[in-house]
């Protein structure tokens, strides 16, 4: 396979991969009766394992602080989530999540988890730094588009 072709067969994949993350994703919040950014939102709550304040939960998934307010008055009308007063600023709260509550999106994720990790168990470490060495710059790259377009409003055709 030339690079040309092996370059072509990565971006596909990444493409695909991406996709289908997606739909896995949405599905399994649909499977539990919540809403993509509920089910991404205790995700999110039960990696971080520690009380995490509202801005945080807000810049990792991407939503204004209108969508955010509402997500997490979703949550804890729901019992997955509760706020607690911040004990280092008491003007500000901070987001609980409620594992018996959310024991079952909690182990949907967990599944999840699994299945991806069973993915990579059998590659040598330098296939895994290799990987993880790609989708970090990925990672970085689309940082940097998307920080150009959203704060500078410029055309993709200017992003270096």
């Amino acid at each position: 396979m030339s690079r040309a072709e092996l370059d072509d067969r990565v971006g596909r994949a990444l493409v695909h991969m991406i996709r289908k993350a997606e739909e896995a994703l949405e599905r399994s919040a649909r499977q539990g009766s919540m809403h993509p950014t509920d089910f991404r939102c205790i995700g999110y709550l039960k990696l971080q394992n520690v009380p995490v304040s509202p801005k945080d939960i807000i810049t990792y998934l991407g939503l204004t602080s209108g969508a955010g307010t509402a997500l997490l008055d979703r949550l804890e009308a729901s019992g997955f989530i509760q706020r607690m007063r911040n004990p280092e600023d008491r003007r500000s709260v901070l987001i609980v999540l409620n594992l018996e509550a959310a024991a079952e999106p909690v182990a949907l994720h967990e599944h999840i988890g699994q299945k991806y990790h069973a993915a990579i168990e059998n590659l040598s470490d330098e296939n895994l730094h290799a990987i993880a060495t790609y989708l970090e710059r990925i990672e970085q790259l689309s940082e940097e588009i998307n920080d150009a377009l959203y704060d500078n409003k410029v055309p993709i055709s200017a992003v270096s």
